[in-house]
């Protein structure tokens, strides 16, 4: 795995687990404040769903980053692919500059040139 796809991984999994821990911990004080108004049944199935929800989005924010990172190492693959070929079957093409070479370098080393696109 890449240095990218490590780091999506890693955030993944610290987001899965933050949003899991911070849901159930809402949860757990919302069946508490339930609870204390007299009301058992509310509180015990707000603690319990509370503690489903929470292991469905901390799972899917884990399969969602590792998803992710799978994605960006195929990507970078592909990408530095890409440019080998590029690299290895790339036309190469020549500028020629007429003119006295002392001229060349004596305007800040700009050189206007005209030049047009051909089509092949």
């Amino acid at each position: 795995m890449t240095v990218a796809g490590k780091i999506i991984y890693g955030v993944g999994k610290l987001v899965g687990n933050t949003a899991e821990y911070s849901i159930e911990l809402t949860g757990n004080v919302i069946s508490s404040i339930v609870e204390l108004s007299g009301k058992e049944k509310l509180a015990a199935n707000t603690k319990k769903y509370s503690t489903i929800a929470s292991k469905v989005v901390g799972k899917t924010a884990k399969i969602t980053a590792a998803v992710a990172a799978v994605v960006v190492d195929k990507t970078i693959d592909t990408t530095i692919n890409t440019a080998k070929y590029i690299a290895e079957n790339a036309v190469e093409s020549s500028v020629k500059v007429y003119g006295q070479s002392d001229k060349f370098y004596d305007e800040d080393k700009y050189v206007e040139v005209d030049y047009k696109v051909e089509e092949k």
